[in-house]
């Protein structure tokens, strides 16, 4: 399970470096503002990758030093308490 979060941590890191490009070159305009805006929205983006990469180093270490099963008994517990919320 650790492993599985690990990469869709990783998956969403390189996504979020390609939606960094792709906010700032797709919201670009004709005027000075409008590519300030774009300027700004494509930094914003861009600054999550690091974080994504970083969470899917933690979790890959820890499948590595064997919390598989911790990790496997606290989602459980979210998952019990999420459905006692629902009922």
């Amino acid at each position: 399970m650790l492993d599985k979060l690990g990469y869709i941590a990783a998956g969403l890191g390189i996504t979020s470096i390609a939606a960094s490009v792709a906010a700032w070159y797709t919201e670009k305009g004709s005027d000075a503002d409008e590519n300030a805006h774009a300027e700004r929205t494509g930094i914003f983006i861009g600054l999550w990758p690091q974080s994504f990469f970083a969470l899917a180093m933690i979790l890959f270490k820890l499948k590595e030093m064997g919390h598989e099963k911790d990790a496997q008994r606290l989602y459980k517990k979210l998952e019990n308490k999420i459905e006692s919320l629902t009922n």
